[in-house]
């Protein structure tokens, strides 16, 4: 049974090296893709967090970086783990229920599980799956041998999980969840002691930027209840697991029953993260891939599950049947030849011609774009030379917003970039549409400002003008001027989010005089704010914004409460 089991190894092992190398293969020919190109940027940033994730793929890609050029270097990590992770699952599996043909067919079949077709790409993801498995693995040890060693590698595996996504949260609760007992246990605090040791690094982070990562997540990324984004969900569910196997192995992971302890554990994560992300979409957009960590527990247990012996052989039809579609999908990847709409066009084709194509009329002014986070990571990726987004109340805040580099601009000759209809008559023609542009001759954005609104409810009757006490603070580590010279001079706006989420913009009528803010100097200002003209219940912001710009985000939202007039 040794031979046996050495000889299974042996053959997964050299699958899962074929799959790294045309992961690479793929890696050469297949142009960056937009997250992964601001994940790049983090990479240029080296810390132990970043504004929507934790460090661990901007670690990956900078040490790939260093070893191999372009996409590849970017790349290069991600698709050892992707292997590595091939390897890991079939390890999970009991040797007597190992089917390795039906294992290599579910593999090819998973067409989104980050280890097929975007199981090259550098995504936070990857290292989250390849983590998850290893845990796996070493948890089923550790249930059945109670020692410390298997503690110790559960705690760096922990903490490794962690840096790679907060979704890894979910694991480790619906894990203490299918067994509480494990707490009474010494070695399992030797597990969390390590865990937070390891850790402490990335909360340190957190606590010196006021926990922006769990605000973004838990609160900003909230959005009205609409039931397509639960049909959206269950949709997307199917295609990731599998175009056409997908059903089959929900089906047969969810109604494997557990044997043991083990079985316990992954079948409580599967059922727990597809529960966790059933009822997210509730309360807002669930994309596809945010399931990835519950695939290791799906393919173990449907391929555990030995009741439905004639859904094998669809399973093993079916996926043989998905290979052609695969090798479509990844073809398309490094050449442009199906007719798919033109927003998924973009997504894989034309970045680099776009880049150069913008570069050529910026020259080597920084390029500052508009509420779009991707565009100054490509731009930046493929020219090597500085870009930013200024966000404004139309957008959200990201990882530029927590940076220095509005404030290495300021005073700077820049070319500002927006898309649609604007004022600018100044276009660059490029494969992915036109851009109108403005010559910025002294930039200035004052976006790193937080302006506080210090009531923490408004009240008022419709059309009255009420006074907000505000408080304006400088967070950095620099002084901000106000009134240098500058073709983008600040302005106070109010914006107000009315009940049906329009915001309604309008200049502050008696602006303040203002000059400089020193670091960590903060200013109290009294705000004529004017009230909305019909009852309800609004948002308010305060911000900075110009004649050119629209206010940015400086401000965190406070209620007002809009009175009717008539008892």
């Amino acid at each position: 049974m040794d031979d046996m089991l050495s000889k299974e190894n042996t053959k997964i092992a050299w699958f899962a090296l074929a799959w790294f190398l045309i992961n690479l293969i793929q890696s050469y020919f297949t142009e960056i893709i937009e997250d992964e190109a601001y994940y790049w940027v983090y990479s240029q940033f080296p810390a132990w967090g970043y504004f929507d994730h934790p460090p661990m793929i901007a670690m990956l890609i900078k040490l790939g970086s260093m070893f191999l050029p372009g996409e590849l270097g970017v790349r290069l990590f991600s698709s050892l783990m992707g292997a590595g992770t091939i390897f890991i699952i079939y390890q999970l599996i009991p040797q007597k229920s190992r089917d390795l043909r039906i294992y290599i067919i579910c593999i090819i079949a998973v067409t989104l599980m980050h280890l097929n077709v975007a199981g090259f790409l550098a995504l936070p993801d990857i290292p989250l799956v390849f983590f998850t498995s290893l845990f796996f693995l070493v948890l089923k040890r550790y249930l059945t041998e109670d020692k410390m060693v298997q503690a110790l590698y559960l705690g760096v595996i922990i903490a490794m999980m962690m840096y790679s996504k907060y979704h890894a949260l979910l694991i480790i609760f619906f894990t203490l969840l299918s067994d509480w007992k494990l707490i009474l246990r010494r070695t399992f605090w030797v597990i969390v002691v390590v865990a937070v040791i390891l850790y402490l690094p990335h909360i340190i982070w957190q606590i010196k930027n006021d926990f922006v990562s769990f605000q973004y997540h838990l609160i900003s990324r909230n959005d009205p209840f609409q039931p397509r984004q639960i049909l959206e969900y269950l949709g997307n569910q199917l295609v990731v697991t599998g175009p056409f196997v997908g059903a089959l192995l929900l089906f047969l992971a969810f109604a494997r029953p557990a044997a043991d302890a083990y079985e316990k554990m992954l079948k409580f994560n599967l059922i727990g993260f597809f529960g966790f992300f059933f009822l997210s979409s509730v309360r807002g957009h669930v994309e596809p891939h945010w399931t990835a960590a519950a695939f290791p527990p799906m393919l173990v247990l449907a391929l555990l599950n030995d009741r439905y012996p004639g859904l094998r052989k669809w399973i093993r039809n079916l996926g043989l049947a998905s290979i052609p579609v695969i090798l479509i999908i990844r073809a398309y990847l490094i050449v442009d030849f199906l007719p798919l709409p033109e927003h998924v066009t973009r997504m894989f084709h034309g970045k680099d011609v776009w880049a150069k194509q913008i570069e050529e009329v910026a020259g080597d002014r920084p390029v500052v774009f508009m509420n779009r986070y991707q565009a100054p990571s490509v731009y930046w990726f493929y020219n090597k030379k500085t870009a930013f987004t200024r966000n404004n109340i139309n957008y959200r805040r990201n990882q530029y917003d927590v940076w220095d580099l509005e404030a290495d601009l300021q005073g700077r000759e820049v070319l500002l970039a927006h898309w649609g209809k604007v004022d600018s008559t100044r276009v660059i023609s490029t494969v992915q549409g036109d851009i109108h542009y403005y010559d910025i001759k002294k930039f200035c954005s004052f976006n790193r400002l937080s302006v506080k609104i210090l009531e923490k409810k408004l009240q008022s009757l419709p059309g009255h003008k009420l006074t907000v006490p505000v408080r304006i603070i400088n967070p950095t580590h620099q002084t901000v001027c106000l009134n240098c010279p500058c073709d983008l001079p600040p302005l106070l706006y109010q914006s107000i989010v009315d009940p049906d989420r329009k915001i309604l913009i309008e200049r502050i009528k008696d602006q303040p005089l203002m000059t400089s803010i020193g670091p960590g100097e903060q200013v109290m200002l009294e705000i004529q704010v004017k009230v909305p003209d019909q009852p309800g219940d609004y948002l308010v912001m305060i911000s900075f914004g110009s004649e050119l710009l629209s206010p940015g985000l400086n401000c965190t939202p406070v209620k007002l409460k809009v009175i009717d007039p008539q008892p």
